[in-house]
């Protein structure tokens, strides 16, 4: 499902938001033009396919303005499923004086400046009261989207991942310019153990360079981190038999299908 056959849908008119691809037809695709069955057939597989997902997978894929794969899991983890994201969103609108902004003073008597939902993702790693407001105002922006979106989906329950990926408890940057986008590569990692940064440090266990990488790559070089290309990547996400360690040696271990982490 690809550029053109998005196109070609929205010049037939037969969809005109995210949702309405999982209410096209077969016969929708058939009027389509160069569309034969097999084709068809193949394009309502994938549809089909993509119906069901994790909460962390689903809020990624929304795009949320500086929500990356971890953060997305982060939130995922804590509100767990469609109904608790969905019940987050409105509370987390609250004003003082409202039964849903919750306690407004703390223990030591210190007044709340923001709401209990907000408050809520605020105690996560890595979460401060902007990326909160991303998460609220995102969603609020495109909750037609969600909502639409949840009455076609199967979005599952955040499980409490244990670890065990091919990936676990190592860290990657990704840079330059990929086959494909760098969310989608990011979400691969994630989805295998992995933990994305936004820089290259000394503890960082593998940089993934594309195409003009830049000041990453030679950052990486300079202090002997790991890099690898999107080849490469790839190949160590589908050795069956294997596990990376993070110098770059891979050790005879069964590996964890990618179907584990979704």
């Amino acid at each position: 499902i690809g550029e053109k056959l998005v196109e070609q849908l929205l010049e037939e008119g037969a969809i005109n938001t995210l949702g309405d691809l999982y209410r096209v037809s077969m016969t929708t695709l058939l009027n389509l033009e160069r569309m034969g069955e097999k084709s068809a057939n193949n394009v309502l597989n994938e549809v089909e396919k993509s119906r069901s997902m994790t909460l962390g997978r689903f809020l990624h894929a929304l795009g949320l303005p500086g929500i990356g794969p971890e953060l997305a899991f982060s939130v995922a983890r804590e509100l767990r499923d469609a109904q608790g994201l969905m019940s987050w969103l409105d509370d987390a609108h609250a004003e003082q004086g409202a039964a849903s902004f919750g306690p407004t003073e703390d223990e030591a008597g210190k007044r709340y400046e923001h709401n209990q939902a907000l408050r809520r993702l605020m105690a996560l790693e890595g979460v401060g009261i902007v990326v909160a407001l991303h998460v609220r105002d995102g969603l609020e922006a495109r909750r037609s989207t969600v909502e639409d979106l949840l009455n076609e989906l199967e979005v599952r329950l955040e499980s409490q991942l244990s670890g065990g990926g091919v990936f676990d408890t190592m860290t990657f940057c990704v840079t330059g310019t990929l086959s494909k986008p760098r969310k989608e590569i990011q979400q691969l990692i994630t989805d295998a153990g992995g933990k994305i940064v936004g820089s290259v440090s000394g503890n960082l266990s593998v940089l993934v360079a594309g195409e003009k990488a830049g000041s990453k790559k030679a950052k990486a070089e300079q202090l002997n981190v790991l890099v690898w290309n999107e080849a490469e990547l790839m190949n160590h996400l589908e050795e069956d038999t294997s596990t990376v360690q993070s110098d770059g040696e891979v050790q005879a271990k069964p590996q964890p299908s990618l179907l584990d982490f979704q």
